[in-house]
């Protein structure tokens, strides 16, 4: 077993992430801007996080790049490769409607720094609405260059 199981770590040393400008992207509703770009937040039960309406601004236009992106329905073969397994597979998203299993995130555990919360809307096993409270986070990471 791992040195770790069901205690909290003490080798580690404390991360403080800081933007004392605040963060670069800006939030009107569900639009962001950053840098030169823009798009939509939005989110299904369905397949939880979607964006809608990406743009690029290049010389003064926006361009589109996409105009919906979300997780894509994905065939999980579960069973081994017997004749009898091959029917048995699951649809992640869609059969377990994905968005329904987040969860509401918390500053300082699952999300650092400069942070966006958006909200989850989705209903309860009676049709009625249920909002997943901070089921997004958003922030801005430096991770250094891509290429050089």
């Amino acid at each position: 077993l791992p040195k770790y199981v069901g205690e909290a770590r003490t080798d580690l040393k404390p991360i403080s992430i800081t933007q004392p400008e605040g963060a670069s992207f800006t939030v009107t509703g569900n639009h962001v801007r950053w840098a030169d770009w823009s798009f939509r937040v939005g989110f299904t039960p369905r397949e939880g996080l979607v964006l809608h309406q990406l743009k690029f601004r290049n010389k003064g236009v926006d361009r589109p790049v996409l105009n919906r992106a979300s997780l894509s329905e994905m065939v999980v073969p579960y069973g081994d490769t017997a004749p009898v397994q091959a029917k048995k597979n699951a649809f992640d998203s869609g059969e377990y409607n994905i968005g329904n299993l987040a969860n509401s995130l918390t500053l300082g555990c699952d999300c650092l720094g400069e942070i966006k919360y958006f909200d989850g809307i989705t209903a309860d096993s009676h049709g009625n609405p249920l909002t997943i409270e901070n089921a997004i986070c958003m922030h801005e990471e430096d991770d250094s260059i891509l290429w050089k």
